[in-house]
């Protein structure tokens, strides 16, 4: 439709960033989640895919050959620049919001990019999606709104021009990998007069979920699906090994991955045998060297590196989804890399058995732990310096001038300096947000409103039914408190609630069950002992759960004294009121019968305890209390949001937890990121490019007609000012080594 831009826009339909903290989306999210893992578990549809891919043994093995220098082989050539050199693009996490989905888009679309004092860079014949095309489920529609509209609205134009290869992450899985088959993946079917499906300016050529591509200079890039960071099916073992099989030891492998298993593994205690050790492994079971490992799923920019065994490791998730925070990455990791037990010999690969299959590689390999640190690249002025020993300029500051930096010397010594985009103070700075996460999260507040009001009000019953606060020598009554007694009354609420807990199943049972979730939702990382870590969940869950609770029984004890205090100044009014009334008509019987029915709604009426104080409520406290959950709902959700928030930021500031959730929570649009990659015969130069500031909404402008647009892309919708990007650190230049 030639102005369905117009039209969403106009409209308000342009998708907005995922609410994650909005119930109705937890809800569907965990249900898909335990279905996508019932498939993952008993329906895997790789198995399927492989199952259904009629391909020979011969064409596996060059279905993905680029390698030619013949031009007029088209489909295994891809075009390299003046120097011989070819260029990738890498782009994960992508759609989410329109706005930074679109604006990744639009750049990756442009036949170069401009970066001060360098010369521009080439876009890449290739773009590699590294995992989660579309949230927050990876249904067909979520595709066609979240990444095929932005993407082709950036590259419109009639015929692809560039190819594109896509990896599955956890969102993609959530259909049992349903959807991703059916978009990327349809060249499998060969009805198919096309080879696969355009998305804007860019074709799908992938048959699998998985795919290998070889490459000019003997560059690899593998793309293993390691389906929710459990395990690679036995059909993607065989292929990749058939492919590791076309390699030796000139070759050079880039593994591109959906999570940084490397980072899971040191965080969270994840096991990585399955996936991360187990394709390294298969990498490099004939001598080829893996150079660098890519993955996105954590939504920033990072990058690791040892000289140890020469790898670096990066982490670029910023396509488009909300950003996650770097504050918590650690300076240093372990990482556990495959290593030769022994020298490989012909009974590895020829067992006496004779079946011809090789041996399990877990009888030629042995993890070694190695020490990752996050460091920055190093310039060829600063392999000077540092070989001379000469002092270091400070940190990198983006977007400041940088040339292509060489690869460090051996000799040179790296500088201890996180290398993450945004940096570690801004992300801290940024977690502060969440002090207004009520204003954030509106729905989720109120759903924490509704707990306080369904506690209270349990509490309240209780007490006036077992007249708990009115019990002689007690003092003060919950049920009559004023603002001048509410101190006395305040300082005894311990005791009321434990009262309560223990002569009320209903409150024992909103109590405990309330304190328990709090408990065992404090995340905590694998580095302390289990008996600290239980204590620690203890403790801060329950000091949580203490914040709640004193704040929902202070909001109780100020609703009722209000209550009480707005009562008796009616109360006031009206016996004034009768006072003047019995004075103009005396003490007739007319008079008195008038004054008995303006009082009846102000007399103490009997309640369910009996004739005491406690068990009696007149009638304008009656009505009062029934706009209580009118009150304690959005109030109770603003004010008990705000504990929520601080104890992210709390919690985020000492203890690095609940990091993830809580920049979810606060949908960060802007610190975009994706890699450039440069190729040739004796080097990879890597360029990480970060984005600012994405254009909003507002900053779109409709596009001259077709064959108007001063852009080669043609794109629907232009930014009013051009879109700034910058190099996050100088280029990494990765010298191939085998």
């Amino acid at each position: 439709m030639a102005d369905e831009p117009q039209q969403q826009i106009r409209k308000g339909k342009l998708p907005k960033m995922v609410r994650w903290y909005n119930p109705g989306v937890l809800i569907k999210t965990g249900i898909h989640t335990v279905i996508s893992s019932l498939f993952g578990q008993y329906a895997d549809n790789r198995l399927m895919q492989a199952a259904t891919d009629r391909a020979s043994v011969d064409e596996l093995k060059t279905r993905y050959d680029y390698s030619s220098a013949d031009p007029s082989k088209f489909e295994n050539y891809i075009r390299r620049d003046a120097s011989g050199a070819f260029w990738i693009d890498y782009l994960s996490d992508i759609g989410d919001g329109f706005e930074p989905t679109y604006a990744t888009a639009f750049l990756l679309a442009q036949p170069e990019l401009s970066l001060a004092s360098m010369d521009p860079l080439p876009a890449g014949q290739i773009l590699i999606l590294g995992g989660d095309q579309a949230y927050p489920q990876a249904t067909r529609e979520e595709y066609r709104l979240r990444l095929q509209n932005p993407f082709d609205w950036a590259f419109n134009v009639a015929e692809p021009q560039r190819r594109l290869f896509a990896l599955p992450g956890n969102h993609d899985w959530y259909d049992g990998l349903s959807s991703f088959d059916s978009l990327f993946c349809v060249s499998r079917d060969g009805t198919l007069d096309r080879k696969g499906t355009k998305i804007g300016g860019w074709e799908t050529q992938q048959h699998r979920s998985y795919w290998a591509l070889q490459l000019p200079y003997k560059w690899w890039i593998w793309g293993p699906d390691i389906q929710f960071s459990k395990y690679l099916d036995s059909s993607q073992v065989s292929y990749f090994e058939l492919l590791a099989d076309q390699t030796g030891p000139d070759d050079r492998i880039v593994i591109c991955m959906a999570q940084p298993n490397w980072l899971l593994a040191d965080y969270e205690g994840i096991d990585a045998e399955e996936n991360f050790f187990k394709i390294t492994s298969i990498a490099r079971k004939n001598g080829a060297k893996v150079h660098a490992l890519i993955a996105g799923d954590w939504h920033h920019y990072n990058r690791y590196y040892t000289k140890d065994i020469d790898v670096h490791f990066f982490v670029a998730g910023g396509g488009g989804a909300f950003l996650h925070p770097t504050h918590i990455l650690k300076d240093t990791i372990q990482v556990r890399w495959p290593e030769l037990k022994v020298p490989a010999q012909p009974a590895d690969v020829e067992p006496e058995g004779g079946d011809g299959k090789a041996a399990p590689m877990t009888e030629r390999w042995a993890k070694r732990k190695v020490d990752v640190s996050l460091k920055p690249a190093q310039s060829g002025e600063d392999q000077k310096r540092a070989t001379e020993g000469e002092p270091k300029p400070e940190s990198y500051a983006p977007g400041a001038p940088a040339a292509p930096a060489p690869a460090p010397a051996e000799d040179a010594v790296a500088r201890p300096s996180t290398v993450c985009y945004p940096p570690k103070s801004r992300s801290m700075m940024l977690s502060f947000r969440n002090l207004l996460f009520p204003l954030y999260n509106f729905k989720f507040a109120l759903g924490i409103g509704l707990i306080y009001w369904l506690m209270t009000w349990q509490f309240h019953l209780v007490t006036k039914k077992l007249n708990i606060s009115a019990a002689p020598g007690i003092g003060h009554s919950i049920d009559t408190v004023t603002f001048s007694t509410f101190w006395p009354v305040w300082t005894k609420l311990p005791l009321y609630i434990f009262q309560a807990v223990s002569l009320d199943i209903f409150f024992f049972v909103m109590f405990f069950g309330t304190g328990l979730v709090l408990v065992s939702y404090v995340e905590l990382t694998q580095n302390w002992s289990r008996m600290t870590r239980l204590l620690l969940k203890v403790g801060v869950g329950t000091l949580h759960f203490l914040a709640h609770l004193t704040l929902m029984m202070t909001l109780l004890l100020l609703a009722l004294a209000a209550h009480n205090e707005i009562a008796n100044v009616i109360k006031s009014w009206v016996e004034g009121f009768i006072g003047m009334l019995q004075y103009q008509i005396g003490g007739s019987e007319r008079g008195s019968d008038l004054t008995q029915q303006i009082q009846k709604p102000f007399e103490a009426a009997p309640g369910a305890a009996g004739e005491g104080p406690a068990g009696r409520r007149n009638w304008v406290r009656g009505l009062l209390g029934s706009l209580y959950p009118l009150e304690m709902i959005p109030i109770g959700g603003l004010l008990g949001g705000f504990v929520w928030g601080a104890y992210w930021v709390f919690t985020g500031f000492f203890g690095k937890m609940h990091a993830e959730q809580a920049f979810a929570a606060l949908r960060i649009k802007d610190y975009k990121n994706f890699l450039r990659l440069r190729f040739d015969e004796k080097s990879l130069t890597v360029y990480p490019i970060g984005i600012e500031r994405v254009p909003r909404e507002e900053d779109l402008e409709i596009a001259p007609q077709e064959g108007a647009s001063s852009y080669p892309s043609n794109p629907r919708l232009v930014p009013a000012k051009p879109i700034e990007v910058h190099l996050i650190e100088p280029p990494i230049v990765i010298k191939a080594k085998t």
